[in-house]
C-alpha cells in the first residue's frame, strides 16, 4: 500500500513538473519573441506562471532574473532615443542636464544587458535540464 501510495506521489510530481516546464518554456518562448510594445506583458506572463517543483521554481527565477535587467535595459534605450530626438528636434538643448546624462543612461543599459545575458544562459541551461528530467 505505502508503494503504491508513493508511485502515485513519484507520478503526480512529475507530472507537475513535466506541466509547469512546459508552461514556463512556452512563456519563456513568447516572451524572446516578444516585440518592444509586448516585452513587458510577457515578463509579467512568466512571472505568473505557477510553480511547485523545486527546479520549475528556480529556473523561473533565473529567468525573471534575466527579464528584469532587460527590461530596464529597454527602458533606457527607448528613453535615450526619444530624447536624441528631441535634440534633434530642438525641444532639448544638447547642453542640458537631461542631454548630458544620456551616456550614461547608455552605460547602464548595456550594464543591464550584460547582467541580464549571464542571466538568461543559466535560465537556458536550467529549462534544457528540466526538459530532460521531465521528458517535455
Amino acid at each position: 500500500m505505502a508503494w503504491g501510495l508513493a508511485v502515485a506521489m513519484a507520478s503526480a510530481c512529475t507530472s507537475a513538473g513535466k506541466h509547469e516546464t512546459a508552461a514556463l518554456s512556452d512563456a519563456m518562448d513568447r516572451y524572446r519573441r516578444a516585440d518592444d510594445a509586448q516585452r513587458e506583458a510577457m515578463g509579467r506572463a512568466v512571472a505568473a506562471v505557477s510553480c511547485s517543483e523545486p527546479r520549475v521554481c528556480e529556473a523561473k527565477a533565473s529567468c525573471l532574473a534575466a527579464i528584469e535587467p532587460t527590461d530596464r535595459a529597454f527602458a533606457l534605450k527607448a528613453e535615450v532615443e526619444r530624447r536624441l530626438a528631441d535634440i534633434e528636434g530642438k525641444r532639448l538643448d544638447p547642453d542640458a542636464p537631461e542631454a548630458q546624462a544620456l551616456p550614461g543612461k547608455l552605460d547602464e543599459a548595456k550594464k543591464l544587458i550584460d547582467e541580464a545575458r549571464g542571466n538568461m544562459a543559466l535560465c537556458d541551461r536550467q529549462l534544457a535540464d528540466l526538459h530532460l528530467a521531465f521528458g517535455s
